[in-house]
């Protein structure tokens, strides 16, 4: 007894599964996360150290080599490239695929604490940063204010706007780019610096020593105990002028100010920013790892009027991109071909049978189907993404041509063979059962090797 007999006979039974498929489908459509690209594991990491004033060819010397020497006997690397910049040292370390990024990123960590006591004090602490998609932005606005200069703006942003938009849920980083920087220059005089007989190792050590909370111990009062801390920190430029740098020969103090001139100026610009052919500033958002763009997206967007309302100052945000608008434009397309699936197979079918019934056969194995694909993407986790959904379109293409195929056979043994409609039906399944099954194996071969793709 095949399926197709059985399901003849125990008709109700076979109809309360597909009542069950149809609300396990719904339920698991509605647990599906929603993105743009499915999860993938890139065996990339970069390793970046950055060394100011320091030119290419003493890059790669005193930074390049020494951290390429350390990471290329880590177990899994396949290949170690390198860029020297003048201040900059940048590794890109490529693991052999379906290696754990992770596990890789750590090893390289622990390599690179080895030798970071041979490396120049005045060099940064290496960072490693492991490739994800998600890194990319999902949300881009630029931001405009008729009250606000671009220094002002941009402070604004940067100490109220980005760790609002960072707690939001979903939210993994918000990242500021255009508009000019405040920067406190010190422009040191040689002559005079000569004169009282100093040298820039001594100003730089001054200024960062001056501009440190000192702990100054601890203060007990009856049963209370407070803790005492110097507060030095610069409150304006004139602070940082009146630093004490040295002393002359007659111990008289010699100031910052008599040295050099500290102006409150602007950071240079390397990089312009233009939107609608303006200079502009433009906030970029990336999500969480595990968040749902989606929904990320929502919640950013929705936030945006609140957050214009506590900032003030005239200060709106103009959204430029939106990830969520393509993958919902997606999901579109997705809902679009599988109607239009259901009416034109339906409509193919009654055009060449002339048979209602046996059209709307056809036509509800197709959402039957795929609800119940997503039921099982869900249980294994898998994203609605452009991947998945291409092939959710390909598998309609398929219901459809095996569907046509079986109910045809079975109309043709009913009307043609006049046989009762259920044989009609069992034989006519049964006939072509074989041929169909062998036809659906041979398609699913084609992508068995995908499988066993690595990452």
């Amino acid at each position: 007894m095949n399926i197709s007999e059985i399901s003849i006979r125990r008709g109700v039974t076979f109809f309360m599964i597909y009542i069950l498929i149809a609300g396990a489908g719904l339920f698991g459509l509605s647990q599906l996360e929603i993105d743009l690209f499915p999860d993938m594991d890139l065996p990339f990491v970069a390793i970046l150290t950055t060394y100011e004033g320091v030119g290419p060819e003493d890059i790669e010397n005193v930074l390049t080599r020494p951290l390429e020497e350390a990471v290329i006997s880590v177990e899994g690397v396949e290949q170690v490239s390198s860029t020297s910049r003048t201040g900059v040292s940048a590794i890109f370390v490529e693991f052999t695929w379906g290696t754990d990024i992770n596990v890789g990123e750590n090893n390289i960590r622990k390599s690179l604490d080895m030798v970071r006591d041979y490396l120049p004090a005045d060099a940064s602490e290496p960072i490693t940063i492991a490739f994800n998609p998600s890194m990319q932005p999902i949300l881009i606005f630029n931001v405009s204010s008729d009250e606000l200069g671009e220094v002002e703006l941009n402070k604004v942003l940067t100490e109220q706007a980005q760790p609002r938009l960072e707690r939001l849920e979903g939210v993994g980083s918000v990242s500021i780019s255009g508009g000019t920087e405040r920067e406190i220059q010190i422009q040191i005089d040689p002559y005079r610096l000569a004169a009282n007989k100093l040298s820039m190792d001594q100003i730089k050590s001054a200024v960062r020593m001056a501009n440190l909370d000192i702990p100054g111990g601890l203060l007990e009062e009856g049963r209370n105990e407070f803790s005492v801390i110097t507060e030095t920190r610069f409150n304006n430029v004139e602070d940082i002028r009146n630093v004490t740098v040295g002393y002359s020969p007659t111990g008289k103090p010699v100031y910052l100010k008599n040295v050099a001139e500290v102006v409150d100026g602007y950071k240079e610009m390397t990089q312009i920013v233009r939107n609608n052919r303006e200079n502009s500033i433009v906030v970029l958002a990336s999500k969480q790892s595990n968040a749902n763009t989606v929904n990320t997206c929502n919640n950013i967007i929705n936030y945006l009027p609140i957050l214009e309302e506590q900032i003030g100052n005239n200060v709106s945000f103009n959204v430029i991109f939106n990830q969520a608008e393509f993958i919902e434009k997606s999901v579109q397309n997705l809902s679009t071909t599988a109607i239009l699936a259901f009416i034109l197979s339906a409509l193919v079918l009654f055009f060449f049978l002339r048979h209602i019934v046996s059209s709307l056969i056809v036509a509800v194995s197709i959402p039957i189907s795929i609800l119940l694909a997503f039921f099982i993407m869900s249980q294994l986790e898998i994203t609605l993404n452009i991947i998945s959904m291409a092939g959710l379109a390909l598998a309609i293409g398929l219901l459809v041509d095996n569907s046509i195929v079986v109910l045809e056979n079975i109309f043709r043994r009913n009307h043609e063979l006049n046989e009762p409609i259920r044989k009609a039906a069992e034989m006519g399944a049964k006939e072509i059962s074989m041929a169909i099954t062998a036809s659906t194996l041979t398609t699913m071969s084609v992508f068995v090797p995908v499988l066993f793709l690595p990452g």
